[in-house]
Formats: C-alpha cells, sequence, structure tokens
C-alpha cells in the first residue's frame, strides 16, 4: 500500500538536500579538526579516519530517520488513511540494528475503520518484520558470514562491523556481538529458496561425478545424519604447477533417501542428457554411489563408468603396511605387475605380520573387490579431489565441532551451504527472499539480475569551495560511482 506521489518525491528530495547542506558542515568541520589537531600525542591517522566516519555516519543516519519520518507523514496527511485508517498512536518510536549502527525512528499507529486491524504503515512499506531487532541487511550479513566461518564466530565477526572504527583499539570498550542464537533463528524463520540453473548453450559430452559421504551429528534422531555430497564437473584444467582447477563445478549435497534421483534432476537443468555422451562416477567405492551407474543411465547413449578414488586405494596401500620402501613397491607392482604378482607381495607382508592379518587382508580385498576400477582411474589420469572437497565443503561446517542439527532442518543448511559452494551471494539470496512465506523456485539469471542499479565502488563527489570561510564548504552529493 505504496502512496508515493510525484509531488511527495519532489518535495523529499528538496528536504534532503537541506538535510544534508545543513549536516555537511559538521562534516566538513570535523575533517578539518581533526587535520589540524596538534596534538602529536595522538594518532592523528586514527583520528581523522574515525571522527569523519563517525561524522558520516551521523550524517546518513540523519538522513535515513528523515526520510522514513517524512514517509511516514505523507501517509498519515494521505486522504485514502483518512478514508480507511484511523490514527491510534502517534510517534511510537523502534529502534532497529543497522550495518551503520543504532537507528530509532518514529512511526504512527494506524486502526481500520472496517475491521479494527492494527498496524504500522511504515513497518510495512519499508519491509521491516515485527519486534525484529536487527534489520535485514544485518541478518543477510550475519547469515553469510556463518557459512562462510562458524555461527559463533559470525557473530562476533557481524558485530564487530556494527562498532566504531576506534572500538577496535579501546581496551575498555566491550566488543559488540551478536548471539548465535539469533543467526540460527533467523535461518530457521527464513524459506530459503531453491535455485534452478541455466542450461548452458555449450556442446558438453562429458560429465564427471565425484561422490561422498560425511556423518553429522543430530539432535532428534538416534543415528548420526548421513550427508550425502556431489560434485559435478565438465573436466580438469591447469592453473600452475602442481594445482589444477575444476571446470564448471557443480556443488550438490542432501539428506535423502534418492539422492541420484536429486542429482539427475539438477543436471537436467543445466545440461542437454541427449547429448551427454559419457558419465565418470568418482568415489570410495561405497555401495550406494556404485549404484549411480544404474542412476545415471538417463538415456541409451551415454555410457556411465565408475573409477575408484585413488586416494582410497592409496590408503589401503598405506593400511596394509607402514613401511615407506614396502608402500612404493606395493604401488609399483599394481602399476605394473599382474593381479597375482600384486597380491603374493601382499602376502609376503601378511606372513611377517600375522598379528595384522584380518587388517591386511581387508584392505587387499577392498583393492582387489575394485582393481578394474582402480586402473581405469589410474590410465584415465583425471584423479579425484573429493575428499578435500567434502572436508571443506561440509565437514568444515557441520562436523568439525560438536553440534547437532535437527534433520528436520539439515536440509535447508545443505540448500543454503551449497549457496556459497556454487558462488553465489548469500546475502543477495536472503534479501530477495527472507519476506517469503514459503519455499520456491527461482532462476540463478533473477538472483545477479536483483539489484541492476548496484556499483561495486562508492565516493564522496564534489566539494566546493568559498574562499572566504572553510566552514562554507559544501557537500554537493554523496554519490554512486
Amino acid at each position: 500500500m505504496k502512496i508515493i506521489s510525484h509531488f511527495f518525491t519532489n518535495m523529499l528530495k528538496e528536504r534532503i538536500k537541506n538535510k544534508i547542506s545543513m549536516l555537511s558542515d559538521n562534516l566538513i568541520d570535523t575533517i578539518i579538526n581533526s587535520i589540524n589537531n596538534d596534538n602529536q600525542l595522538d594518532n592523528n591517522y586514527l583520528n581523522i579516519i574515525s571522527s569523519i566516519s563517525d561524522e558520516a555516519n551521523s550524517l546518513v543516519k540523519s538522513i535515513i530517520v528523515e526520510t522514513f519520518k517524512e514517509l511516514d507523514d505523507n501517509y498519515r496527511n494521505s486522504y485514502e488513511r483518512k478514508a480507511k485508517y484511523n490514527i491510534n498512536k502517534s510517534n511510537v518510536s523502534r529502534t532497529i540494528v543497522t550495518l551503520i549502527g543504532e537507528i530509532t525512528i518514529t512511526r504512527t499507529y494506524y486502526e481500520s475503520k472496517n475491521d479494527g486491524h492494527k498496524y504500522f504503515y511504515l513497518d510495512d512499506v519499508i519491509g521491516l518484520d515485527k519486534y525484529d531487532h536487527y534489520d535485514p541487511i544485518v541478518k543477510a550479513v550475519a547469515i553469510n558470514t556463518a557459512f562462510e566461518t562458524n555461527f559463533s564466530k559470525a557473530g562476533k565477526l557481524t558485530g564487530e562491523r556494527l562498532m566504531p572504527i576506534k572500538s577496535y583499539f579501546d581496551d575498555t570498550n566491550k566488543q559488540y556481538t551478536i548471539p548465535r542464537q539469533s543467526i540460527c533463528n533467523w535461518i530457521k524463520e527464513w524459506e530459503a529458496p531453491i535455485i534452478t540453473f541455466q542450461q548452458c548453450n555449450r556442446d558438453v559430452k562429458t560429465l564427471f561425478i565425484m561422490g561422498d559421504e560425511k556423518y553429522i551429528g543430530c539432535q532428534d534422531l538416534d543415528n548420526d545424519i548421513m550427508s550425502k555430497a556431489f560434485v559435478v564437473f565438465e573436466g580438469v584444467e591447469k592453473i600452475s604447477k602442481g594445482r589444477r582447477k575444476l571446470i564448471n563445478k557443480t556443488s550438490y549435497t542432501t539428506y535423502s533417501a534418492k539422492p541420484w534421483e536429486e542429482l539427475i534432476d539438477i543436471l537436467n537443468q543445466k545440461y542437454d542428457l541427449e547429448k551427454i555422451e559419457n558419465i565418470y562416477i568418482l568415489s570410495d567405492g561405497a555401495r550406494w554411489l556404485k549404484k549411480g551407474t544404474e542412476e545415471m543411465k538417463v538415456t541409451n547413449n551415454v555410457m556411465v563408468k565408475f573409477l575408484l578414488c585413488e586416494f582410497h586405494f592409496k590408503q589401503s596401500i598405506n593400511r596394509i603396511t607402514s613401511d615407506a620402501d614396502l608402500r612404493n613397491k606395493l604401488l609399483t607392482s599394481f602399476n605394473n605387475d599382474k593381479k597375482k604378482t600384486f597380491i603374493n607381495n601382499v602376502e609376503e607382508i601378511i606372513k611377517v605380520n600375522p598379528d595384522r592379518e584380518e587388517n591386511i587382508r581387508k584392505n587387499l580385498n577392498y583393492i582387489i573387490n575394485n582393481y578394474n576400477n582402480i586402473k581405469d582411474m589410474i590410465n584415465f589420469e583425471i584423479g579425484s579431489s573429493m575428499e578435500s572437497h567434502i572436508s571443506h565443503n561440509v565437514a568444515s561446517l557441520f562436523s568439525s565441532r560438536p553440534k547437532g542439527y535437527a534433520s528436520t532442518n539439515i536440509n535447508k543448511y545443505f540448500r543454503i551451504n551449497d549457496y556459497k559452494n556454487n558462488n553465489f551471494n548469500i546475502s543477495k539470496i536472503y534479501i530477495q527472499s527472507y519476506k517469503n512465506t514459503s519455499v520456491v523456485n527461482i532462476n540463478e539469471k533473477q538472483i545477479n539480475a536483483f539489484f541492476p542499479q548496484f556499483k561495486d565502488t562508492y565516493s564522496i563527489h564534489e566539494l566546493q569551495y568559498n574562499k572566504k570561510d572553510y566552514q562554507t564548504y559544501k557537500l554537493k552529493a554523496l554519490t554512486i560511482v
């Protein structure tokens, strides 16, 4: 219900200009006084930066408060308001925490003439939920930081952004921290959308799928949650010596009994599966992962092949023996000798270590059961980095610290974490969807188009100087460049 006329916008523009003109004198005084500080005991650089920052924040806060007040006054005096609503209370204050500090605004509380419904027009028009102490931007930044680090650290890091510069250097000033539980509650309340992918217009014929699982502590089940994680890519390119990069990587994590069906739905969005000729599945050989060779047979033209990750092969070799020379001998034998010769070499190790026979045979059987899959992986020379991916993408956030998650919420956490892993901006997605009342699908193109007017850098533009007195500097505009 927005009643914003051209007359009002022009009037608001003039009032904001006057407000900037009045407040900019204080800002200019602050700049000059900071520069002219003769106290050599002070850190002049810190004084200049912090003083200007504080004054600029005060200016921005005043402009925001003035703008909100004008919006509320404009509606209160409108014909539509007078026809539909009575004034229940005036000048009701509300304090909200923003990235530039706390702001206290006043607004009018209205009551419907028809059904007695009461509401704040200003809260509605600017998009603030009832009783929220933090604005949506602070929430967006905190949630984004939580998935970049962890929830406790995110509260501290985001809280630090709300403090004046000098507070970083004041031992007596207690740093502001957003409670971890507040961030968890914001995520719980957020109907995080499902992102659908744009279909690529390139002729892709081969896909590689890495898969693994990671157990995560659970709050409401007797057993832990087994997360199932995938990384799909089109190939590998060399970045520098000893460093390679996955081409067009897509990450997906789920707690589901049908993970392959869900993955196929995603791949069907990104690729024309009728044109895919080869799919290689790289994993540790778990039964549910091997099943992917059947599940991914989505067309008659596609060849699906399972390859055992070289990491797990070498891990088994290391578990057979801790002797470096024997390990190299077994690796060389596996690569160059017949299967029987490799088995005989392991049998010799068992003879010398009869007390470890059970463990050695377990790892030997693992290698023999996946013999051809390991050979194909080594000959293919594509390699698998799934262990590092699941450690960085999943374990670092969900299982590196002793904590548990509700099984009913874990897929939402996976979904948001996949935003980050697929290079989507979590803050931007939150701002776009925090008012949603249910989970919806949004296309990745919609995310990038949501803030078309935003640019990356900001500057104070055009200061005019009057030779008579420095106080007559005028801040012409605070513009985005």
